[in-house]
């Protein structure tokens, strides 16, 4: 009886491993250092940031590339991408992306919707969940899965407030 329990806990624990594996909205730097170990330094870190005027680092993890943007030392967004070398190909498939929304969930409840504009191709797959949080694939190869909380845009929406406030006190008096 007792390798029997033993057992089932193992199974389930190796079935759950890649959902607990994930980064976390909300989780510190040191949360986040915890799981993957140190943050990597590429310039595309600092040149192409997942958000402007945050915190934002890259791990590496399991052919896994994980970018994070921390507000107030909490992950706010996290886009999660595999490494080029990956076997399976860098497109998301769909049994990962529910493992990471499943991960992501944070007591809320996901739903999808299709963006069929052929125009927008930039994310052909979206979702929002009960607690706020948005997530969408990117690109018509769904080489990325990005999930925002709402600290996102609002952040967003202070920067461009703050940016047009400061461009109309620079106009000089003609």
């Amino acid at each position: 009886m007792k390798q029997q329990y033993l057992v089932l806990v193992v199974i389930a624990a190796i079935a759950l491993n890649p959902i607990y594996g994930l980064a976390r909205l909300g989780e510190t730097e040191a949360q986040c250092e915890q799981r993957y170990g140190k943050p990597q330094d590429f310039l595309s870190d600092k040149s192409f940031p997942i958000l402007s005027g945050a915190v934002n680092r890259i791990y590496q993890y399991q052919g896994w590339c994980i970018r994070i943007a921390f507000l107030d030392g909490k992950a706010v967004i996290i886009s999660y991408s595999k490494s080029a070398k990956t076997p399976s190909g860098v497109s998301i498939r769909n049994d990962e992306a529910k493992a990471i929304l499943d991960a992501e969930g944070n007591g809320g409840e996901w739903k999808g919707s299709r963006n069929f504009n052929p125009f927008e191709p930039v994310h052909p797959k979206k979702w929002s969940n009960t607690n706020g949080s948005i997530a969408y694939l990117v690109g018509i190869t769904r080489a990325a899965l990005i999930v925002e909380s709402p600290k996102a845009e609002e952040f967003r929406k202070t920067q461009v407030k703050t940016t047009e406030e400061q461009r109309k006190e620079s106009i000089p008096q003609f």
